[in-house]
C-alpha cells in the first residue's frame, strides 16, 4: 500500500538520481559543447508570449547545464 511518506522517499530518490553531464553555467551560450541547439527550459506564458524564462537550461541531447542568453548579452 502506498502512504505519503512512501511516495515522498520515492519523489526524494528520483530527484537525487538525476545527474547532469557537466555544468557550464556562467557564461551564456547558444550552443552546446556537443554542438546541440535544443535546450529544455521553464517558461511562463502570458497571452500566447514568453513573458518570464529562468536563466538556467538543460541541453536536451547531452544533459549539460548552461546559462541561457539575454538580448543585453548580445549573443545575436
Amino acid at each position: 500500500m502506498l502512504t505519503l511518506t512512501r511516495i515522498f522517499k520515492m519523489r526524494i530518490k528520483r530527484r537525487s538520481k538525476k545527474k547532469y553531464n557537466a555544468d557550464y553555467r556562467g557564461i551564456p551560450t547558444e550552443v552546446c559543447p556537443c554542438g546541440s541547439q535544443l535546450w529544455n527550459l521553464k517558461v511562463m506564458f502570458q497571452e500566447k508570449t514568453i513573458s518570464m524564462y529562468f536563466l538556467d537550461m538543460e541541453c536536451a541531447l547531452c544533459g549539460s547545464l548552461a546559462t541561457a542568453p539575454t538580448e543585453i548579452d548580445g549573443c545575436d
